[in-house]
């Protein structure tokens, strides 16, 4: 295992065990926003909806870079950059470098795929980048383009092609819709072929909250699958395919109606934890709590240092609640559960530690 994943490793444990038997709770996760720009139209994101007002904020390089180190201060472990998309920012190459070379951080990025190629021949490397998440809905470029708004297809594979050279983990990000789910398997065999692993997790209606104004995207229940039948699909697919970091009890977990439903519950699997194991600061610097998405409490991190944030009485209280509240009901976001999982030996197993073995981490 190479050095920084060995520092890696640890600094997890040290956080679990922190988290596990005291009263300092550490963060295992971050992910910057650095931009709601984005050169793609996908038909289940509510960006396009955005007032420019909003879109137009975003920190510069000096704020974002004292972002990270305020992550790095806190302990935080792990740190990716999303969007919008990352890669239309001319400082990602320097902001990846100074999270995963400078930091340490195990680091990764978010994105569509389009401008990665140039990304790869202008900067080489990447120094510091570990993984990409890289989105991939349909296993062929007449039915992914027309749905980004881009000829995006070949750039995705591309993508794969450069990241291979430079030992840069690709994980496909699919969103499963109505009208994808008949190429599940496709979408598989070409994440295998090309030795990526690939979650798949159902379309959810993500509303974006800025200030009480809410923002989503009309008619979402039209993209929205049948939850049982995806369900089955990803079981079918297991059998198959061992790069699917989807596991097993995420896939319960969303089945049985996913976090929420106090005083009762959904399921007894898994609490939410997001706003202990998860910070996700904004385009503008805000950190939200107890989530990006119904945001409860509001900082701006660029005024008030992270770590003191993350440790004020108000934060620790939404803390404790998990997904008591009402809004949490019936959450079934991939991001949550998936941020979620570190929480409990049971469920850092079932996904992280057999993510591993199974060489989709790797």
């Amino acid at each position: 295992m190479p050095p920084m994943r060995i520092k890696n490793c640890l600094r997890y444990l040290r956080n679990f065990v922190l988290n596990k038997v005291t009263k300092r709770k550490k963060p295992y996760s971050a992910q910057i926003e650095v931009t709601l720009n984005c050169n793609a139209l996908c038909p289940f994101c509510s960006i396009p909806y955005l007032p420019s007002s909003l879109t137009s904020k975003e920190m510069s390089t000096a704020e974002i870079k004292y972002i990270i180190d305020e992550l790095a201060i806190l302990g935080v472990n792990a740190l990716s950059f999303t969007g919008g998309e990352p890669t239309l920012r001319k400082d990602l190459p320097e902001l990846i470098y100074h999270a995963g070379v400078e930091h340490d951080f195990m680091n990764g990025i978010a994105t569509n795929g389009y401008l990665m190629p140039k990304l790869f021949r202008e900067n080489g490397k990447l120094n510091g980048l570990d993984y990409i998440l890289l989105s991939l809905d349909y296993p062929n470029a007449k039915l992914q383009n027309k749905q980004r708004g881009l000829k995006i297809f070949d750039k995705v594979l591309k993508t794969i092609d450069y990241a291979s050279t430079r030992e840069i983990k690709v994980i496909l990000s699919t969103v499963v819709m109505r009208d994808n789910l008949e190429f599940l398997d496709e979408i598989c065999e070409l994440a295998e072929k090309n030795q990526c692993s690939i979650e798949l997790y159902p379309c959810e209606d993500i509303i974006r909250d800025f200030s009480g104004v809410q923002y989503k995207v009309e008619n979402i229940d039209e993209l929205i699958p049948s939850i049982s039948k995806w369900a089955n699909m990803i079981r079918i697919l297991q059998r198959k395919y061992k790069n699917i970091l989807t596991d097993p009890l995420s896939v319960q977990i969303i089945e049985q109606g996913g976090f929420g439903g106090f005083p009762n519950y959904n399921q007894k699997i898994l609490r939410c934890h997001v706003a202990q194991s998860y910070l996700f600061i904004r385009n503008d610097g805000i950190v939200n709590f107890p989530c990006k998405i119904h945001p409860l409490l509001s900082i701006n991190a660029l005024k008030y240092p992270i770590s003191e944030i993350y440790n004020i009485s108000e934060v620790r209280e939404i803390m404790q609640n998990h997904d008591d509240f009402v809004f949490c009901t019936n959450c079934r976001l991939g991001c949550a559960i998936a941020s979620s999982m570190p929480a409990t030996w049971k469920t850092l197993a079932s996904k992280y530690i057999q993510g591993y073995l199974n060489g989709n981490l790797k």
